[in-house]
C-alpha cells in the first residue's frame, strides 16, 4: 500500500510581486486571472522564423491542441541586421502576429530580450552590435545606448496590444505616444534569457521597457542555472528537457535529463544551458520561493546539433510534461511546441555555429525541433499526447492550480531507483489529483510496478483508498486520476481508475469524459444524493476491457463517457451544428460550421458525440467520399474516403556523383565538439537530383517532400540557395515543396549528402547507428496534404 497524507494548504503570500493589473497576477502560489486561479498553457512559436502565410493555421493548430499563449521571441539580428535600418514587414512583422493571436484567441508572452538564444548566431545579436567593444548584456552605457532604440521598436510594434484594463474598449495614450487601456493579448514580457549573474541588468531592462510605454501584467525572466533574479520584480520561469543537444557526443542519455521524470519540490535545472556558462551553476535546485512555480522551457522536442542528435519518443515529452504538472507546476510552457526554420539573413546564416563562438553547429535552416507541430505543420505523436493533458488542464487547471503538491511517504532514493513508484498528489486537502509516472527515456525504461494501491489521508482525517484492488501500472505508463470531484447535482466522484479529460453540456445533463488507463479496470465510485435529499448513496461502476466507449448515466443531470486510452489519443474538442461536441478524428480544425480534416490516408473514420445524422463533404471538395458507419457506443461513426493515389507520389533520386568519402572530421567550438562540413566541403559530398512534373506538385495542397535516408549531413539546394539540411538522426528528413512550385519544376532539387562515418565523435541513438561507412536513400515520396471540410448535411 502506498500511502501520502494531504493537508489544507497554507495561504499564499500576496502582495510582494511587484506586478499584476487587468485581472492578471500572482501569489506565492498560484497565477490568477478575474479573481480565480489560473492555469496558463504556453507554447513557443516563432513569427519570424515562418511564412506569415503559415502563421494562421499554426495558430489554430496550437489552440487546437490546448495551448492558450503563444510565447515568441524577438530575435534582434532578425530585425536590425545592418545598424540603423529596422525591418518588420513580412516575416518580420511581430505586430500582425500579435494581433493574429488575438483574433485566433490565445494570449501572448512576448520575449523581447535583448539577448534572446533560441541556437540564434551571437544569441540573437546583430553582428555590428555582438563586434562593439562594449560590455554586453549588462548596464554598460554604451550597451544600453543601442538597446534603448531596440527597445523603443518594439514597443512601437506592440503599442495597444497589451493585456491592461481589463473589460474597456476604450484607448487612451501615455506620454511616449503609446496607446494603452485596451484589452490586447500580451499577458507577459520576457526579458533577456539565461542571464546569471546581472540581476541589476534585468531590472534596467524592465525599467527601460516601462518608460517606452510596455505594461505587460506579468514579467517574467529565465531562472534556470542559478540565475540571481532582481527580488520579487520578475516571475522566475524554468524548464526541463528531456535530451541535451548541448551536452558532448557520449552515448546514452543525458544524465541532467533524469530529474524530470520523478515528481519532486526541484525547479531548477542547472544542465540546461551549461555549455555557455563560463563557470558552473550555484545555488539550491529547490527553493521555497515568493512566486509560483512556472516555466516556460519544458522541451517539446529537441533539435539535432552535429555532434549529438538525440531522437525524443512522444512519451519522453508527454511523461515530462505530466510529471512537472503533478510536482505543482501553475505555467506550463513547452519549447518549441511549433517547429521552425532559421532562414537566411540579407549577410549571414541567422544560426548557432562553432563559426560564431558557439560550443555546437546547428543546422544552417532548419530548426524542426522534433516539436509536436513541425517545421512545416507536421502532426506529431507528442501534439495528440500534450493535448490529452491540456484538455485536462482547460478542465481541472482553476482549481488545479490552488493546490499545492504533495509527495508520499515513500519516494525514490535517487535518479538510479527504478524500483521506487514514482508518485503524487496535488490536493486542497479534501478533492485532487494522483500523479503517476512510470516512464523515462528508453534507454533506462522502467518496468511494470505490480500490486499497487494507494492510500490518500484527507486534511480532516479521512482516508481513500484506490484502485479497490491492488494492480499493475504497466512500463511506459503516465497518469492523473482525480478524487472527491464535484459532479453537479450534488454528485461527487469519490475515486476512479480513469482520467478525467473534459466536459461538456449535452441537453439538460453535464457529461463528464474520462478515459481508461492501459491495463487497469476502469472504476467509479460516486456518491449521489438521495431523492429526499437525505443521506448520501454510494453508486459503483466497473466497466469491464472492450466496452468502450460507452455512457454511463450518474443522475438526470450528470452522465459520465468512458473512451480507451487509445481513442484519447484521438479526441477533440469544438463547436459543430450549434452545440459543443467532442471528435474523435486523426487531425481536426472545428468550427460551429466546418471540421475540417487533414488528408493523411486513403480512409479516416470519425466520431461525433452528441451524434449527428449525416454529415457531408462540402461541394468543392471533390474526389472524397463521406458514409455513415455504425455507431459505436454512444458515437456517431462517419468514414472519409479519398484515392490513395492522390496522397503521395514516388520520386527516384538520380545519382549524379558518388561521394569522395565521409565529412571531414574537425574538433572545434568552445568544447571541442565535432564540426558540421562547410560550403567548401560538399563539394565532395554525394550529389543527387530530383526531378518534377507538374502532376507531381497538385496546387491547393501541401507538397511536402520526405527523404528516407542513412548518412551524416546533407543540404537540398534550389537553383544553387539552400532550401533545408539535415544530420540524420534516423528520423524522416521532410522539406515543404509547395511555395516553390514553379522553381522546382523549372530547376529540380539538388540534394548533396554525406555518408556516417562510424568513427566520427557523433552521437546518434545506438540501435540505429551503422557500423560502417554508410550512405543510402531509401525513398523520396511527395506527400499530398490537403483537408476535407466537412458540414452538415
Amino acid at each position: 500500500m502506498l500511502h501520502a497524507t494531504v493537508r489544507l494548504p497554507e495561504p499564499p503570500t500576496t502582495g510582494q510581486l511587484r506586478m499584476g493589473s487587468a485581472g492578471i497576477g500572482a501569489n506565492s502560489q498560484h497565477l490568477i486571472r478575474d479573481g480565480a486561479g489560473w492555469l496558463p498553457v504556453m507554447g513557443e512559436y516563432h513569427f519570424s522564423r515562418q511564412d506569415p502565410g503559415k502563421w494562421r493555421t499554426g495558430l489554430e493548430r496550437m489552440k487546437q491542441g490546448g495551448i492558450t499563449v503563444v510565447s515568441t521571441y524577438v530575435f534582434w539580428h532578425h530585425h536590425e541586421e545592418r545598424q540603423g535600418i529596422f525591418r518588420w514587414s513580412g516575416n518580420r512583422n511581430l505586430r500582425a502576429f500579435v494581433e493574429l493571436c488575438a483574433e485566433v484567441g490565445l494570449d501572448a508572452v512576448v520575449r523581447i530580450g535583448p539577448w534572446a538564444h533560441g541556437e540564434a548566431r551571437n544569441g540573437g545579436f546583430p553582428d555590428w552590435l555582438q563586434a562593439l567593444p562594449i560590455h554586453h548584456r549588462s548596464n554598460d552605457p554604451g550597451y544600453l545606448e543601442h538597446v534603448r532604440p531596440f527597445f523603443a521598436q518594439i514597443s512601437h510594434q506592440l503599442s495597444g496590444l497589451f493585456h491592461s484594463i481589463g473589460g474597456t474598449s476604450g484607448t487612451s495614450t501615455d506620454g511616449a505616444g503609446n496607446t494603452t487601456g485596451s484589452t490586447g493579448p500580451i499577458v507577459a514580457l520576457q526579458l533577456d534569457n539565461e542571464l546569471y549573474d546581472q540581476p541589476e541588468h534585468i531590472l534596467t531592462l524592465k525599467e527601460m521597457a516601462q518608460e517606452f510605454g510596455m505594461h505587460a501584467p506579468l514579467w517574467t525572466a529565465t531562472a534556470w542555472g542559478g540565475a540571481q533574479l532582481p527580488a520579487d520584480e520578475v516571475m522566475p520561469l524554468y524548464g526541463g528537457y528531456p535530451e541535451a543537444f548541448w551536452e558532448d557526443a557520449h552515448p546514452g542519455w543525458a544524465r541532467g535529463s533524469r530529474k524530470h521524470y520523478f515528481f519532486s519540490h526541484i525547479r531548477d535545472d542547472h544542465s540546461i544551458g551549461a555549455d555557455l556558462r563560463p563557470t558552473a551553476a550555484t545555488g539550491p535546485e529547490t527553493e521555497t520561493a515568493t512566486a509560483p512555480f512556472a516555466t516556460c522551457e519544458l522541451g517539446g522536442g529537441m533539435p539535432s546539433a552535429y555532434h549529438r542528435r538525440p531522437i525524443i519518443p512522444a512519451s519522453d515529452v508527454s511523461a515530462l510534461a505530466l510529471t512537472k504538472i503533478g510536482s505543482g507546476s501553475t505555467w506550463q510552457g513547452y519549447y518549441m511546441f511549433h517547429g521552425a526554420s532559421h532562414g537566411m539573413g540579407e549577410l549571414s546564416a541567422l544560426q548557432e555555429s562553432q563559426a560564431t563562438g558557439y560550443p555546437n553547429d546547428l543546422p544552417v535552416i532548419s530548426y524542426d525541433f522534433q516539436a509536436p507541430l513541425g517545421e512545416h505543420g507536421q502532426l506529431r505523436e507528442s501534439y495528440h499526447r500534450l493535448r490529452a493533458q491540456h484538455l485536462f488542464l482547460a478542465e481541472a487547471g482553476p482549481d488545479l492550480a490552488r493546490m499545492p503538491m504533495t509527495l508520499p511517504e515513500t519516494i525514490p532514493a535517487g535518479l538510479d531507483d527504478a524500483e521506487t513508484l514514482r508518485w503524487s498528489v496535488r490536493s486542497d486537502g479534501r478533492a485532487g489529483f494522483i500523479f503517476v509516472n512510470n516512464h523515462q527515456p528508453s534507454t533506462d525504461a522502467l518496468a511494470a510496478k505490480e500490486g499497487i494501491q494507494f492510500t490518500i489521508e484527507l486534511a480532516d482525517g479521512g482516508e481513500l483508498t484506490v484502485p479497490r484492488n491492488p494492480t499493475t501500472i504497466a512500463a511506459g505508463a503516465h497518469f492523473v486520476w482525480p478524487f472527491n470531484l464535484p459532479l453537479g447535482d450534488g454528485a461527487t466522484l469519490l475515486r476512479t481508475t480513469t482520467q478525467l479529460i473534459t466536459s461538456l453540456p449535452v441537453g439538460q445533463r453535464t457529461c463528464f469524459v474520462f478515459s481508461r488507463t492501459e491495463g487497469v479496470d476502469a472504476e467509479f465510485e460516486i456518491a449521489l444524493p438521495t431523492d429526499d435529499g437525505g443521506h448520501l448513496q454510494t453508486l459503483q461502476l466497473t466497466v469491464p476491457p472492450g466496452s468502450s466507449p460507452v455512457e454511463l448515466p450518474v443522475s438526470d443531470r450528470v452522465c459520465i463517457l468512458l473512451v480507451d486510452d487509445q481513442d484519447a489519443l484521438r479526441l477533440w474538442t469544438g463547436e459543430f451544428a450549434g452545440a459543443s461536441r467532442i471528435f474523435l478524428a486523426d487531425s481536426l480544425l472545428a468550427t460551429d460550421a466546418v471540421l475540417r480534416l487533414d488528408v493523411t490516408a486513403p480512409r479516416q473514420d470519425i466520431g461525433i458525440y452528441p451524434p449527428v445524422d449525416h454529415v457531408t463533404a462540402s461541394p468543392d471538395q471533390v474526389g472524397s467520399t463521406v458514409k455513415k458507419l455504425e455507431d459505436s457506443g454512444p458515437f456517431g461513426m462517419f468514414s472519409v474516403d479519398v484515392s490513395a493515389d492522390s496522397l503521395a507520389t514516388t520520386l527516384p533520386a538520380q545519382l549524379r556523383k558518388a561521394a569522395a568519402g565521409p565529412a571531414p572530421v574537425r574538433i572545434g567550438g568552445t568544447q571541442n565538439r565535432a564540426a558540421a562540413p562547410v560550403d567548401a566541403d560538399y563539394d565532395h559530398a554525394a550529389h543527387f537530383h530530383l526531378d518534377f512534373a507538374a502532376d507531381q506538385m497538385p496546387e491547393g495542397v501541401q507538397n511536402l517532400l520526405r527523404i528516407t535516408w542513412t548518412g551524416d549531413a546533407a543540404r537540398a539546394l534550389l537553383d544553387g540557395q539552400v532550401l533545408s539540411d539535415n544530420y540524420w538522426n534516423g528520423l524522416s528528413w521532410d522539406i515543404d515543396l509547395t511555395e516553390h512550385r514553379d522553381e522546382l519544376l523549372r530547376h529540380g532539387l539538388a540534394i548533396q549528402a554525406f555518408p556516417f562515418n562510424p568513427d566520427a565523435p557523433i552521437y546518434v541513438d545506438e540501435s540505429i547507428r551503422p557500423g560502417h561507412t554508410t550512405l543510402e536513400i531509401t525513398d523520396v515520396s511527395i506527400l499530398h496534404q490537403g483537408s476535407i471540410r466537412l458540414i452538415l448535411a
